[in-house]
């Protein structure tokens, strides 16, 4: 039997509700190398740089179009280049974020923008064989036959 005025209920839980610091399940230092994620990093900076490279490499006949290209490749490869720099000096153990979670959204957003200048890289690339200016009686294409390699290289 209970004593006087006891409850069989437990107490009520405590309403200052207690969240856990999110675990970095990602290693840091030269460890992140040896993750996917981390081939994912290297891959884009090695691939933003050859995408920079060639789009600099040709004239730029639509400049709206090569201009978001450009801005993705320069962009995407400053912020992986910082992205992995955050793990290989360790500062995702310093930073109280859900790593896992930031990992997914970096990549998933690079992957949306890089799918983007595709896109547009391939449409420049697509409109080769029409003439610069149509009112004028040379007819010079919109990219050479060089540039036009190149562009194709570019959308790869």
């Amino acid at each position: 039997m209970l004593p006087r005025g006891a409850s069989s209920m437990p107490p009520p839980p405590n309403p200052a509700a207690y969240f856990p610091p999110p675990r970095v399940t990602l290693p840091s230092g030269l460890e992140i190398l040896r993750t996917y994620s981390g081939a994912v990093i290297f891959l884009e900076i090695l691939f933003g740089t050859i995408v920079w490279i060639l789009v600099a490499a040709t004239r730029i006949p639509l400049p709206l179009l090569q201009g978001w290209v450009m801005f993705v490749a320069v962009t995407s490869w400053f912020l992986s280049i910082v992205f992995l720099c955050v793990f290989l000096f360790g500062y995702a153990n310093r930073i109280a974020v859900n790593w896992n979670q930031m990992d997914f959204i970096f990549h998933g957003a690079t992957f949306v923008c890089y799918f983007g200048a595709f896109l547009l890289q391939a449409a420049t690339t697509s409109l080769h064989h029409f003439p610069r200016r149509f009112n004028s009686t040379a007819q010079e294409k919109i990219l050479s036959d060089h540039e036009y390699n190149i562009s194709i290289a570019a959308s790869v």
